[in-house]
């Protein structure tokens, strides 16, 4: 039985893919994708070189790197998305990967790290 208002279901993810492939078009979105592909894959081998443990689905812009490797404070001052935000106790988080999360952010979060590891 569908309570809703309307009897169906919002259209608004229907409107915003129409949105988004009107505005840029199929190719501006590929581009857009691709660009976030690669930086995910750049932050993976930088994640590598430092021999911390992380997953990630090959295709996706979301890196999900195991808590040990993360002071809380550094979690904190990068905004990571946490397992649980009611939590102090999280095995993982996560740094999804959008267009304003550049490659000079993701440098100085890698340098804030090393530093971490360093000083553990």
């Amino acid at each position: 039985m569908d309570l809703t208002l309307s009897g169906s279901r919002s259209g608004a993810n229907a409107v915003a893919i129409w949105m988004i492939l009107s505005t840029y078009g199929p190719n501006g979105w590929y581009e857009k994708v691709k660009v976030l592909q690669m930086r995910t894959d750049w932050l993976c081998k930088q994640l590598d070189e430092l021999q911390i443990s992380y997953f990630r689905e090959p295709a996706m812009n979301i890196v999900t790197i195991k808590a040990k490797h993360i002071p809380p404070s550094l979690a904190h001052k990068f905004d990571l998305v946490p397992q649980k935000h009611d939590s102090e106790t999280n095995q993982w988080y996560k740094i999804v990967l959008m267009e304003h999360v550049e490659v000079e952010h993701l440098t100085q979060f890698l340098n804030n790290l090393k530093e971490a590891l360093l000083l553990a």
